[in-house]
């Protein structure tokens, strides 16, 4: 069971979110996943990668975070609702790339003040969860990826976990399709699925749920974040902007937030 959870699908399970997205025309559904932005060696910023477009004309957007208990998450949620002073949202610095990030530290902080002796469970992808970037030359044309989203009419609202669909790249990731550092993926393109994170999966056999199991999946990690889907048909291909974008993005705040507590 994931409740704590111990492999690393699991955990990755955890740090995906549902996005509801408050706009002037109504409610538009989202995914998004937690990063940590390292500001120095003392400071880290929890943010929420999603796109760009998931975010535009915002007032407001709401969350769900597992509780945490002394082992882990508990099964219980609690709504994190970002509007005003604690809606904070960056854009990625090319306005050509359909990447932005909600910062939450200051949602959950006020949160928190509401809810003495209660905690909020995070789970975020480290550094570690990243395919590195000196590896992705050993990708080839057709590789299985995993995408993690919260689709609309699919979601799972009593355990507040998204779901994981397999798919496969359907062009070459190390080129950039278009001309825009993106590559294509054949999955299911599920509404509320924009700004899942897609994950390159091994294929293989495992012997048990240990970590250490999982660890032997070397062959695992995020290769980008998908943007939407590819003309009329919803269910087939979609666009997922490259892993190295996301890395500009969190680097992009980092540079602000350490320049901002610089002294005078």
């Amino acid at each position: 069971m994931p409740f704590p959870p111990i492999t690393i699908t699991e955990r990755l399970l955890h740090a995906v979110k549902r996005l509801e997205v408050t706009t002037q025309a109504g409610i538009r559904l989202a995914t998004g996943y937690c990063c940590q932005v390292p500001v120095n060696a003392e400071r880290s910023l929890p943010a929420i990668i999603t796109t760009r477009n998931a975010l535009a004309q915002a007032s407001a957007v709401t969350s769900r975070f597992h509780l945490a208990g002394p082992e882990g998450p508990l099964r219980e949620s609690a709504i994190l609702r970002m509007e005003g002073e604690t809606l904070n949202i960056v854009l990625h610095p090319k306005p050509g790339v359909d990447l932005a990030a909600l910062l939450h530290a200051r949602a959950i902080t006020t949160w928190q003040e509401a809810n003495p002796g209660r905690q909020l469970f995070s789970q975020w992808l480290d550094e570690g969860a990243f395919f590195p970037e000196d590896r992705w030359e050993e990708l080839d044309m057709q590789e299985s990826v995993a995408v993690i989203g919260a689709p609309d009419k699919l979601w799972d609202e009593c355990n507040n976990l998204p779901l994981l669909l397999a798919g496969s790249t359907a062009s070459h990731p190390l080129l950039d399709y278009n001309g825009q550092p993106e590559f294509v993926v054949s999955a299911r393109m599920l509404p509320g699925m924009s700004g899942a994170p897609v994950l390159l999966q091994q294929v293989g056999a495992r012997g048990s749920r240990t970590p250490e199991a999982f660890a032997q999946r070397s062959r695992f990690g995020l290769l980008g974040t998908l943007r939407g889907g590819m003309g009329a048909d919803p269910h087939g291909l979609g666009l997922v902007v490259k892993a190295r974008e996301t890395i500009s993005l969190l680097e992009s705040i980092r540079a602000d937030v350490a320049g901002r507590l610089k002294p005078n």
